[in-house]
């Protein structure tokens, strides 16, 4: 999980390792506690390696606020069984809903590890599968993953967002063709600015980003997804 640089090869550790438990899918994000627009919603997903066919259906018919496992994680903070999140909804028309149209893409039991950010917010990753969870099943292993798995991607997002808000958005076109290869000289004729001006950015950009050269700068973007 060190080597990653993705969140897609992030859940390819994870599901790598829940496997072992039988579960075939993940989905994890930052818990809304209130109703919020789809696209707000779709902000606070980080992982989702659920059948689309669900997500869809979950997301055009809004059950996040329906779902029992969404409820329980209001005021359950140590980790739980799909089965557990059911069993303690009193809406019992909710969970006939969920549970039914989830086994319906093969999500019949699962696990949910929450997790609090040091924000105050509660995120949680959702392991899925088709078979029923044997009791005896000791999942420990998967707390620490996902624990670390969510917290390395947060950290990850919020390095980005702190160097990308930093750059003025000359500073970026300057780094951005730079990370293409372009000279100062070949840069400077593609955004119509001399090249003094963009060795000026790209020295700026350079001591935001803490690096101690142009290529330093380019390697420390790229690192940090500020280039892709």
């Amino acid at each position: 999980m060190e080597q990653t640089r993705t969140a897609a090869e992030i859940e390819d550790c994870l599901l790598g390792l829940a496997a072992g438990f039988g579960f075939t899918g993940l989905f994890g994000g930052i818990v809304p506690t209130r109703p919020a627009p789809l696209a707000e919603l779709r902000s606070r997903i980080l992982f989702q390696r659920f059948p689309a066919q669900w997500l869809d259906r979950y997301s055009r018919k809004g059950y996040v606020f329906r779902d029992p496992i969404i409820q329980h994680l209001f005021h359950e903070r140590a980790p739980f069984t799909w089965h557990e999140g059911y069993e303690s909804c009193p809406q019992r028309r909710n969970v006939r809903l969920i549970r039914g149209e989830a086994a319906e893409f093969g999500l019949r039991d699962g696990y949910v590890v929450p997790i609090s950010t040091i924000d105050g917010e509660i995120a949680s990753l959702s392991f899925g599968g088709p078979g029923t969870l044997p009791v005896s099943a000791d999942l420990s292993v998967l707390n620490f993953a996902a624990s670390y798995a969510l917290g390395r991607h947060l950290h990850r997002i919020a390095t980005w967002q702190r160097v990308s808000s930093n750059l003025t958005a000359r500073e970026w076109d300057c780094l951005l063709w730079a990370g293409e290869g372009k000279t100062n000289w070949e840069t400077s004729a593609i955004l119509g600015i001399s090249r003094s001006t963009v060795t000026k950015h790209i020295m700026a950009a350079r001591a935001k980003l803490g690096a101690v050269s142009k290529a330093h700068a380019i390697a420390t973007a790229i690192r940090t997804k500020l280039l892709r």
